[in-house]
């Protein structure tokens, strides 16, 4: 069982090394990066009963490791990616042309909650809106004078 943890924990530090080198490099392209061709190569090179251990230790974070995956390769096809985790996982801005709301799922979660779901319907009707609220100096000190008068 340790060596379980070790793997994962080796595939997690690989998957974070990429993730880094890529920032590094500040690179933008269309294309999968080749850090993390690189890795899936590695990974189903691994002999099938060790890829199944780890397949099997993993499965409770499997989605997160979606998740995590799916930044890295997400940051090249956006200028911003801003990650939520709930009950959207991602907003994406590809400046001066679109804005997408991300969902990740995996394995067989292929079905959005009624809360996803709910998103995904306002967003599809067009119901989604920019708010601007403006706070004036003024209204600050009013409200901080009156949290310390409630002290």
């Amino acid at each position: 069982m340790l060596i379980n943890w070790w793997i994962i924990a080796i595939i997690i530090l690989l998957i974070l090394i990429a993730y880094l080198f890529g920032r590094l490099h500040n690179k933008k392209s269309a294309d999968i990066p080749t850090d993390l061709i690189d890795l899936y190569k590695g990974v189903q090179d691994l002999p099938s009963r060790v890829l199944q251990t780890i397949q099997g230790s993993i499965n409770p974070h499997k989605g997160k490791m979606a998740e995590l995956l799916t930044y890295a390769e997400l940051r090249y096809d956006y200028d911003r990616i801003i990650p939520l985790g709930w009950p959207i996982d991602f907003i994406g801005i590809k400046n001066n042309e679109r804005i997408d709301f991300i969902e990740v799922k995996s394995g067989n979660a292929a079905l959005l909650t009624d809360e996803e779901k709910h998103i995904k319907n306002l967003i599809g009707r067009g119901l989604v809106n920019f708010r601007l609220i403006k706070v004036t100096e003024d209204e600050i000190h009013r409200f901080v004078t009156a949290r310390k008068g409630d002290e």
